[in-house]
């Protein structure tokens, strides 16, 4: 399929940014919504509520946010400071709106907190791509000595040819002169000038001298990028890997986890299931999460002769599952509390949210980033 025909349906909390689609790539930037973005701020704060009767309190409490607080929420929080007279700078308020404009054009729009980037390329056939992922990998560490994808179409050039050996031997210089002086019998006369000025310059690129210079300065290069990526890779423990993900040969960059495992904690009471903040809210259940000693970055999938890359993919692994715990940003209970005190009965009425998840609410969750991909590679599929 050409990529510009492609389809790609976001969920509904998600938003595209921008799009470009060729024949042969595609890019496509979105966001997610912060679920908190269009509430009622007030939400967001205690509220103590009036009573006709003295003896009964109510107060409903701030709903704790799972998401970093979406773009309009800094900018307000900032603003706000400035009002206080916490930052009574002049001009303040005319750079936090600059700021945050310059924040939404590179990041996200003020309603999100999330933004990320998907690119396919399509490649001529299944054998080009397959080298052209492998690359990915083998870039980083071998420069050019990596194979050049599809091989070089040279007659004399070795298969599996690298960027190197195609610079060390005297083939491309030999042949490819000679190849445009062929193409410019096939090109329209008003574009046979310009191709024998370019194939002039190109001769005198390709002289003796110049290629020995190109060459040395490629092995120099070559040695001291291979040099600093080793040390690079040593010092964080990475490493580059082919393995599989949602069913598809992928390139990962695998290092070390620079947090330590957590220290077992034993629980006086084992029936405890979690624990909260603060004590007037239901507490958080804990769910398992298994330490991970090592930290994946997926670089690529490969599909057909379709790779994909992009932020979204390298970031994929470390957010947070669906069934994360959270507090509903929409349903709430009443708690009801009485005490007596000088012979009078008083009542405390308590509003709090109830326990919910990063799924029902809206949050950014992994499950939901990886139907994204899905649902492109059925695409690809196809």
């Amino acid at each position: 399929m050409l990529l510009k025909d492609l389809k790609i349906n976001l969920p509904k909390n998600w938003k595209e940014i921008s799009r470009s689609a060729q024949e042969d790539s595609f890019y496509l930037k979105f966001y997610h919504i912060n679920p908190a973005a269009h509430l009622d701020p007030k939400l967001f704060q205690d509220q103590i509520f009036s009573s006709p009767n003295s003896n009964v309190s109510k107060v409903r409490l701030a709903i704790p946010v799972a998401s970093k607080a979406p773009l309009k929420d800094f900018r307000e929080g900032m603003k706000g400071a400035i009002d206080s007279g916490f930052m009574p700078f002049k001009g303040a308020t005319q750079k936090i709106d600059n700021l945050c404009k310059k924040m939404a054009m590179g990041y996200y729009p003020e309603d999100g907190d999330f933004s990320g980037d998907i690119l396919i390329t399509r490649h001529p056939n299944e054998e080009i791509a397959r080298q052209s992922f492998k690359n990915i990998a083998l870039l980083p560490t071998q420069r050019f000595n990596a194979p050049i994808p599809g091989g070089v179409q040279i007659p004399g050039a070795p298969e599996n040819m690298t960027f190197a050996e195609l610079f060390e031997t005297d083939i491309y210089e030999k042949y490819m002169p000679g190849h445009l002086e062929k193409m410019k019998e096939h090109m329209p006369v008003e574009q046979k000038a310009m191709a024998e000025e370019q194939i002039k310059k190109l001769k005198e690129l390709m002289s003796k001298e110049q290629m020995e210079k190109i060459r040395a300065e490629i092995e120099k290069a070559q040695k001291q990028l291979q040099e600093e990526k080793k040390a690079n890779l040593g010092k964080s423990g990475a490493e580059y890997k082919e393995t599989k993900y949602l069913g598809y040969d992928a390139i990962c960059l695998e290092s070390k986890n620079p947090t330590p495992p957590p220290n077992p904690i034993k629980s006086k009471n084992p029936s405890d299931v979690g624990g909260g903040f603060d004590d007037r809210y239901d507490p958080l259940p804990k769910i398992s999460k298994p330490y991970k000693d090592r930290i994946i970055n997926y670089q690529a999938l490969l599909i057909k002769n379709f790779i994909i890359t992009g932020n979204l993919l390298w970031q994929i692994d470390s957010l947070p599952p669906g069934d994360t715990p959270c507090y509903s940003l929409t349903k709430s209970k009443k708690k009801i509390s009485t005490y007596r005190e000088g012979g009078m009965t008083f009542e405390d009425i308590t509003i709090t949210p109830i326990v919910s998840n990063y799924k029902k609410e809206g949050y950014l969750y992994k499950e939901e980033v990886e139907e994204i991909f899905k649902k492109i590679l059925a695409e690809l599929e196809r």
